[in-house]
């Protein structure tokens, strides 16, 4: 693979793997099976000193729920839909949901995590960063 077109993850949430494919990585607890987005020395749910261990999460969930924001920087295009979504492997993640309009919107809404170019943004060396949003499930990309 060409190192200048290599992605760079966009979040603290994105992985890329070696193949330049993206991923979530979530980390649960083995003793109470909490599930969290970082690593983490010990267990933030029932405080267990034993390491989380890592997983890849799925990349459905349910909306629980939403914003729609009416005013934001210049250059980010308004309305769009501010959303907190649990994914079906415990992970709880926040982010744009796209492809509905707000009639469309409910709590539980299953809805997928669709990886993205991260609004076409690269760094200085040419590296393209990868992002994500939601999109109902069923709708798309």
């Amino acid at each position: 693979m060409n190192t200048a077109t290599t992605p760079r993850p966009a979040t603290k949430v994105v992985r890329i793997g070696s193949d330049g494919s993206a991923r979530i990585e979530g980390f649960r607890c083995v003793d109470c099976a909490a599930s969290v987005a970082e690593p983490t020395l010990c267990c933030r749910a029932c405080g267990s000193r034993t390491p989380p261990a890592s997983f890849d999460s799925p990349t459905e969930g349910r909306l629980v729920t939403w914003a729609v924001v009416h005013r934001s920087f210049p250059g980010v295009a308004v309305p769009f839909v501010s959303a907190i979504v649990d994914l079906d492997g415990g992970l709880t993640l926040k982010g744009t949901l796209r492809g509905t309009d707000e009639a469309q919107l409910s709590a539980g809404l299953q809805v997928m995590l669709v990886f993205d170019d991260a609004g076409g943004a690269v760094d200085g060396e040419g590296h393209p960063y990868v992002g994500y949003h939601f999109r109902p499930a069923g709708g798309g990309a």
